[in-house]
């Protein structure tokens, strides 16, 4: 016969592993015991069990995969994945090219996905800044943590130790993703998952060239390309009190944008688009411009038509682009920068401007795939015809 229980005593605690939510088992507390102390204390069974991940090899393939049940080490979390979106940058670096090219870049190992968002589920020794059930959004560039850009938040710029998730570290495509705590970023109440991992990327992309160029109610902004970066940036800069022209050449984005509060789109591949935001601003030009679509032609329409003294930013990826600096920037007195996702800090801020301004990036979704039909949810985004594809766990 077992000894009996006495006061101030715990009776034992089982904690089972699951790859779905963890499972607390009978645990029976009398007097004299701190029950936030028993949580405290809580990190996960040593038992292991598998975790799905995708994996993206080259030539349009996708693979599901089983994986080991991760654990946190010192300074590392475990997140129990809820949204995962899928980027542009996805499609053109892992999913479209070449096996080859893949392996040449060791990413045909590593479970895709960038943009993640979930629930902290166990965290590893020195751990303060989160906790498990903590509901989070994950910045997804990882560096060396101790140069003058990781110190500042720009792990993005880091010289030494640069690695991404999705990319040479395992991303968020996957049941559960290992990751640095001071990765996390704590989620508003008004943000729901999907709004969080499209932070991640598409919307921390968005926010941080719409912030640096101060866009205000003052300013009528054109965005050229009207994919799910551009449509953040639509909701970002409308947020922030623009007047907002949309240019785009895909019909289903196009109506989109509409809907989503575009003052004005325009069809490129019908009318000159510089011509027509002239006609819209008093023959003056747009204030600022932004290309979110990388193709040469936009970024010179950005140039030519900006307004004298005004801004643009370069934010699409990819291609050569041919310009004439004299009569297109310097004779118009512009300001051209080029920006590239987004900081730590500028994460945490872009869901407190969310939140403050009752703006949901989940309204950009057209499709939403469960983790077993991320091949399907890849060939659909990649037709172009979309608006966001996510993967979202119940």
């Amino acid at each position: 016969m077992s000894a009996p229980w006495t006061k101030g005593s715990i009776r034992p605690v089982r904690i089972l592993s699951t790859c779905g939510p963890t499972i607390l088992a009978v645990c029976t507390l009398f007097s004299g015991v701190d029950v936030g102390t028993v949580k405290a204390g809580y990190q996960r069974s040593e038992e292991r069990c598998v975790v799905r991940g995708v994996l993206l090899p080259g030539d349009k393939e996708v693979v599901i995969k089983e994986f080991p049940d991760p654990k946190p080490g010192p300074g590392q979390v475990v997140v129990r994945m809820k949204a995962s979106g899928i980027c542009g940058s996805e499609l053109h670096g892992r999913y479209q090219p070449s096996k080859e090219h893949i392996a040449e870049r060791g990413m045909a190992d590593k479970i895709g996905g960038h943009e993640p968002a979930g629930v902290v589920e166990a965290v590893g020794e020195g751990v303060v800044n989160v906790q498990p059930g903590d509901r989070v959004m994950v910045y997804h560039i990882m560096g060396c943590g101790y140069c003058k850009y990781c110190l500042s938040g720009w792990m993005i710029n880091c010289a030494t130790t640069w690695k991404s998730h999705g990319w040479t570290a395992h991303g968020g495509h996957a049941d559960f993703l290992l990751t640095d705590a001071r990765n996390c970023v704590k989620m508003p109440d008004k943000l729901s998952f999907i709004d969080g991992a499209i932070c991640a990327c598409a919307g921390g992309t968005a926010y941080q060239a719409t912030k640096r160029l101060g866009v205000s109610g003052l300013d009528t902004v054109a965005l050229f390309g009207l994919g799910p970066v551009g449509l953040c940036g639509l909701l970002i800069a409308k947020g922030m009190g623009a007047r907002v022209i949309g240019v785009d050449v895909i019909p289903e984005r196009l109506e989109l944008a509409s809907k989503l509060g575009a003052d004005v789109v325009i069809d490129g591949s019908r009318m000159d688009p510089v011509a027509a935001i002239r006609d819209l601003t008093h023959g003056e030009g747009a204030s600022v411009a932004i290309d979110y679509s990388a193709s040469p032609a936009a970024r010179n329409q950005t140039l030519d038509c900006c307004r004298v003294w005004g801004r643009v930013a370069w934010v699409g990826e990819g291609n050569k682009t041919t310009i004439e600096p004299s009569p297109q920037i310097l004779h118009k007195q512009l300001t051209v920068i080029g920006s590239w996702v987004c900081g730590l800090w500028e994460l945490r801020e872009l869901g407190e401007f969310l939140a403050d301004h009752s703006i949901s990036l989940e309204r950009i979704v057209t499709h939403r795939f469960p983790l077993e039909q991320t091949d399907e949810a890849l060939r659909l985004f990649d037709s172009g015809r979309t608006g966001k594809v996510v993967v979202v766990w119940p």
